[in-house]
Order: C-alpha cells, then sequence, then structure tokens
C-alpha cells in the first residue's frame, strides 16, 4: 500500500485487498475508502499512528481490526515507513500489511489464561481451596467429590480448652497441628469453632481408627500456644466409614462423624467409629430433635452489628446475629448448626425463636432507628409464616417500619408462590426485604428482577480484597449499577479498612458493614443457656 503525498493518490496490491476480503478492483483505492474498511473502534488509532509516522519522520507499526463483508473480522499488523525522493524529503508513505488473526487470537487467549490463573489462584486460597485446610463448605465438596470416586473414611476431631478460655488464633493453630498430623493424601478442613475434619480417601475403617487415635492421643498431650498463655486441650473424634456413591450425602456423613464424637465425649472414651453411614430416618429425627430441643433450651443468644450509612456518614442500622451456645455455654458461629437445620427442614422454629427474642428486645432497648433480621429462605416458603411474623410484632408492640428482614438462602425456596406471597404482604404490612450474600448464589439477579426486595447485601468474598482487585471492583459497580436501575439500595459486607470504605462510597454503596465500621457485640438482656444439655446422638452402638 503507498500513498502519495503530492498527489494524495493510495494505491494497494491484490494482496492487500484479498486481506480487506475484497476481490482485486471493486474498491476505490482512496484514504477514504482505506478508513471505512478499518473496524470504526480501531480508525481514529489507525489515522492517529499514519499521522504520527509523516509527522515525526518515522517508521511505526501497529495492530488493528479491519472487516470484511459480511461483518467478518480480521486482525491485521501493519507497519509505515516514510518514503523519500532523491532530494531527502518526504514524498509519502508506505504500508505492508499481514493478516495475524490466528495469531492475535492466541495471545488474547494467553493472557487471558494467565489473567484467569492468577484470578483463581488469589481466590482459591481465600476460600481455602489452598494447600491449608479447607472452610466447612469446601470441606463439603471435598467429601462428595470423595464420594462419588470410591470409599473412605471420614474424621471429625473436636476439641475444647481446659479452663473454658478460647483465644481468637486457637482454631488456626490447632488446624495446622492437625495437618502435620495428617498423611499426605489426607484432606483437611475447619468445620467450626474447635472442630476439624480429615478426609482419607481409599482407606480402610483399621487404619482411619490407628490415626484417629493418635491424633487425639497428641492434640491432649500438646501445649497450644495461642495468646499469652499455653493451654491444653481435651479432644475427641468421631468416625464414619462411606462407599462409592453411597445414598448418604456430605451432610449425611458430617451429621454422623459429629455425632459420633459426641457419643465419646458422653461416654468417656476418645474415638467412636462407625462402619457405615447411619440410617437416614434415624438420623433425621435425632437431629430435628436436637434443633428442638436447642430453642426449648435457649441454646442460643443475640448479638449487633452496627451498619453505616455511606451518605451520611452515621450508624443508621444494627443487624441483629445469631449465635448457638456450646456445652460450655460460650457463644460460637451458628453455621454448623444452621447447616444441619436447613438439611433436617428445622429452619423455622430457629427462626421464629430469633424474631421472638429479637423483638423482644428491640422494644426494649435505645431508639437505633433500624434492625435487620435474617430469615432462612426455606422459612420463606413456610405456610403460616406471615402470620406469626405478625403476631411477634403485635405482641412486642414493634413498629414493623424498623424491621427488615434479610433473606438468606434463596436458592433453598421450597415453595416460591407462598415465599413471594409473604415477600408482598410482609413489605405492605411496613417491614423491609434484604437479600444476603448477593452475588454469589447463580439466581441473585433473577430475584432481583422479579422479588419485591428493598435492598441487597453485596457477599463479602468481592469486598473483603476490592481495594486490591480489579475484578472485584469491576463486579461490585456492575451490582450496583444494576440495583439502582431496580431502585433497590445496596450494602457491603465484610468491610475491613477505610480504603474499602471510601472505594465504596465512591461506587454509590449505600451502606457499610464490618469490623471496620464495629465489631459483632453481645445484647444485654439475650437469653443465655438454661444451663440444662442440649445434645441429642444418633442410637449409633447398633452399629458398632
Amino acid at each position: 500500500m503507498r500513498w502519495d503525498a503530492i498527489t494524495n493518490e493510495l494505491a494497494w496490491s491484490d494482496e492487500m485487498s484479498l486481506i480487506f476480503g475484497r476481490p482485486p478492483g471493486l474498491v476505490r483505492q482512496c484514504l477514504e475508502s482505506l478508513y471505512q474498511l478499518v473496524h470504526p473502534d480501531d480508525a481514529r488509532r489507525v489515522r492517529a499512528a499514519a499521522g504520527a509516522a509523516w509527522l515525526e519522520r518515522t517508521a511505526t507499526e501497529l495492530t488493528c481490526r479491519v472487516v470484511q463483508p459480511g461483518g467478518i473480522t480480521r486482525w491485521v499488523h501493519c507497519y509505515i515507513e516514510v518514503l523519500t525522493g532523491v532530494d531527502g524529503q518526504p514524498g509519502g508513505l508506505i504500508g505492508t500489511a499481514q493478516d495475524v488473526t490466528e495469531l492475535e487470537l492466541a495471545r488474547q487467549e494467553r493472557e487471558r489464561r494467565a489473567r484467569r490463573r492468577a484470578i483463581v489462584e488469589r481466590v482459591s486460597g481465600s476460600l481455602g481451596l489452598g494447600s491449608g485446610p479447607r472452610d466447612r463448605a469446601a470441606f463439603t465438596d471435598e467429601i462428595d467429590r470423595a464420594r462419588r470416586s470410591g470409599s473412605g473414611v471420614l474424621l471429625v476431631v473436636a476439641t475444647e480448652p481446659q479452663g473454658g478460655a478460647h483465644p481468637d488464633r486457637l482454631s488456626e493453630v490447632v488446624a495446622t497441628f492437625v495437618m502435620k498430623l495428617a498423611r499426605r493424601t489426607d484432606i483437611c478442613g475447619v468445620l467450626g469453632p474447635g472442630e476439624f475434619g480429615v478426609l482419607m480417601p481409599d482407606t480402610g475403617l483399621r487404619p482411619a481408627t490407628s490415626l484417629a487415635q493418635t491424633m487425639v492421643e497428641r492434640l491432649r498431650a500438646q501445649l497450644f500456644v495461642a495468646g499469652p498463655h499455653g493451654l491444653r486441650l481435651d479432644a475427641w473424634g468421631g468416625l464414619v466409614r462411606f462407599e462409592a456413591h453411597d445414598e448418604s450425602s456430605s451432610i449425611d456423613l458430617l451429621i454422623d462423624a459429629e455425632s459420633a464424637w459426641r457419643h465419646a465425649k458422653e461416654t468417656g472414651a476418645a474415638l467412636k467409629a462407625l462402619p457405615r453411614p447411619a440410617p437416614a430416618d434415624e438420623r433425621q429425627e435425632a437431629w430435628r430433635t436436637r434443633v428442638r430441643a436447642a430453642v426449648a433450651g435457649n441454646g442460643f443468644t443475640l448479638y449487633t452489628q452496627p451498619i453505616l450509612d455511606l451518605r451520611l456518614n452515621q450508624i443508621t442500622r444494627q443487624e441483629i446475629l445469631l449465635r448457638t451456645l456450646n456445652d460450655a455455654g460460650n457463644p460460637v458461629p451458628p453455621s454448623p448448626l444452621l447447616d444441619i437445620a436447613e438439611h433436617v427442614d428445622e429452619t423455622l422454629p430457629i427462626d421464629l425463636w430469633v424474631m421472638d427474642n429479637a423483638f423482644e428486645l428491640i422494644a426494649q432497648g435505645p431508639p437505633t432507628p433500624h434492625y435487620q433480621i435474617n430469615l432462612s429462605g426455606r422459612s420463606l416458603g413456610e405456610p403460616g409464616l406471615l402470620g406469626r411474623v405478625q403476631d411477634l410484632l403485635h405482641k412486642h408492640d414493634v413498629d414493623p417500619r424498623r424491621i427488615t428482614f434479610e433473606i438468606t438462602e434463596t436458592a433453598r425456596i421450597d415453595n416460591r408462590s407462598e415465599a413471594m406471597y409473604f415477600a408482598r404482604a410482609i413489605r405492605e404490612f411496613g417491614c423491609q426485604l434484604a437479600l444476603d450474600d448477593f452475588g454469589a448464589a447463580y439466581s441473585s439477579f433473577i430475584y432481583l428482577k422479579s422479588f419485591p426486595i428493598d435492598l441487597v447485601k453485596i457477599d463479602g468474598a468481592f469486598i473483603t480484597d476490592i481495594v486490591n482487585s480489579p475484578t472485584d471492583q469491576a463486579l461490585v459497580r456492575s451490582i450496583v449499577e444494576a440495583c439502582q436501575a431496580h431502585g433497590v439500595l445496596t450494602a457491603a459486607e465484610y468491610v475491613r479498612d477505610a480504603a474499602t470504605i471510601e472505594l465504596l462510597r465512591g461506587y454509590g454503596v449505600d451502606f457499610a458493614q464490618g469490623y471496620e465500621v464495629g465489631a459483632p457485640m453481645p445484647i444485654a438482656g439475650a437469653p443465655a443457656s438454661s444451663g440444662t444439655s442440649i445434645e441429642f446422638d444418633l442410637r449409633i452402638d447398633s452399629l458398632a
């Protein structure tokens, strides 16, 4: 391709016409035609490169797209240099071009893979999928994977500090110790406060029991340092053997192993090993009884965590959080028990307990403008839920306009028509609705469009490292933009520093919650344990 500066004429070869996807001689060869053949998004850049080469009297090169007939796009690498006459003065430009579509797509794919690999590795580490112990969710996935591929043994080890103290870093220290005792082929996880899992694929019950015995003995003998003083632990283990494609789910196996260590504790043994999973009906009934006993025995307590209004820079809301009480009466995160309650369809009694006690405390407490209370998606589809919520609000004389229900686990809503009826009716009654962990479930955006909600809480996985993560920034901006288009407020969880708050405020997020705003604190006057045991175990003696 050659451009003459004196005549302003442009000519190109037949090979160049083929790169443009046109038969030779069909297109009028001029600058205007050339720029029309370049992709519209690249035309300005091509003009600029040619202009710079001419003005600076220097060669340049670039890669751009051309559009062939039918809208087909090809990538072309161009080399442009200045032509000079016999007098040394510039007289035009000459350009060569090569179709590099395959090379360009390969380069883009390499960059995409490298970018994706870096993101996945970073996220996998934060989710407990790296070389360290898995969290409960990731460990549960590993159990499912092991069940599909073969047999094995699941061990759950429970520990309690002697003297009752439980330093913040104790679980991390003990998890590291458990991993050192496990074999290289074993998969370890942190299941809850003081509770650890060891998955032993392709292992018989006898060698697994021997390893578990050693592990419990070493845990009891070790002096752990996770604070200003050393401490010792009591420890128990529960094992269950599973076969490939066993009908028991990963949650079933966790329930059985947890029941086994509780049985060992109650009988004064170090271990209890089950040669096979418990019968499904026995397991279901035992754990339904346990959940109901926890509700009846006040086996819970309530905390609150402040929520910052980013528009006012003021605390205007509090989220009420559930904590379960362990055997020593100490509050611990409720996720293990709530997982089981979801599994055995017993979330509603827990949700009603929370509402009854929360409304009582709200009525007696300081006049905080607004409170947010979690409500399981499973409970949302229960017929009669609306009437029971209204009765509790009337019972404690709480203004419904001060309450937002945060719906968790939307994917587990069984009766969607009943859930929609509750959502519309409770909003007409004066309460507001929020979707918790937004962005974590496949159905989140569907609920944004179809469910009558007022607020979404962006999942903390997108917030914890947002200052350093362009991908998280892009995702959060898109969520905020979508919510604003639907007239829905946004809140961010797991906010850890001031830089995150300022970034979120710039994106238009309405509320922030996390340790930078304030840590969860116990509510004065919240129910405490009655002191009676709420632990119920399967009848596992018959399985030995």
